[in-house]
């Protein structure tokens, strides 16, 4: 979310519209980190399809597709919205809203993937948030139904990498003496000084008109007159 959650009413237009979960679309000021999980659902669909899944230009044209993605909202999906205050709901529902469409998501991603990798996405795009998993039941970190699900889908190959194998990068930042120094004791990257003795410190050299040892200011520029 964009800002720390509040039970206070917070303002519906936040996430790109691509991503952005029913309740908001209905206009709903009282949501909750549920909307985060929508959010998540579509990007795994997205790097499954190389392609974003929803792009409606339009509150109308994204409703619909959600609709023709998951099937027309039940009664129950629609007392759900009506409860935590969509004002934009009956407008909807009288207006615009198809009944009867089924639930296509098994169909348009089964065959691109997993059963699991399903029943995850299927965890996150609910019509109802308070139905939609936690952050904690998607990490597959719980005792209940969800979280087993959760777990399959990250027991998959490929497995998540573990942090000690992704690349990093030194932290560079100055010292008192204006020399850059760097936080990562067995990195050496590009431009570095190799001829350090040990315990001195990863120093990286700037070669700016024969200085090595300070940065040079850039020069001020005169103000009109």
């Amino acid at each position: 979310m964009a800002r720390a959650f509040s039970p206070r009413p917070l303002t519906p237009g936040v996430v790109t519209i691509w991503y952005r979960a029913p309740e908001l679309l209905l206009g709903t000021k009282h949501y909750t980190s549920s909307v985060d999980l929508w959010s998540a659902g579509l990007v795994l669909a997205e790097l499954l399809q190389s392609s974003p899944c929803l792009t409606g230009e339009t509150t109308i044209e994204q409703l619909s597709l959600i609709v023709k993605l998951l099937g027309s909202p039940t009664s129950d999906d629609m007392a759900a919205l009506s409860a935590i205050g969509c004002p934009d709901l009956i407008r909807w529902r009288r207006e615009s809203l198809s009944s009867g469409r089924v639930d296509n998501l098994e169909r348009r991603f089964l065959t691109e993937t997993s059963s699991e990798t399903v029943s995850f996405l299927r965890g996150c795009l609910t019509w109802d948030p308070r139905s939609r998993w936690t952050a904690a039941e998607a990490l597959g970190r719980g005792k209940n139904r969800s979280s087993a699900l959760a777990a399959k889908w990250w027991k998959e190959s490929p497995r998540a990498t573990d942090k000690e194998f992704l690349p990093t990068y030194p932290e560079v930042r100055n010292n008192n003496n204006g020399v850059s120094t760097s936080s990562g004791a067995d990195y050496r990257g590009a431009g570095q000084d190799e001829s350090n003795e040990a315990g001195s410190g990863n120093s990286y050299v700037f070669d700016f008109d024969g200085d090595a040892t300070a940065l040079r200011r850039p020069a001020k520029r005169p103000r009109p007159r």
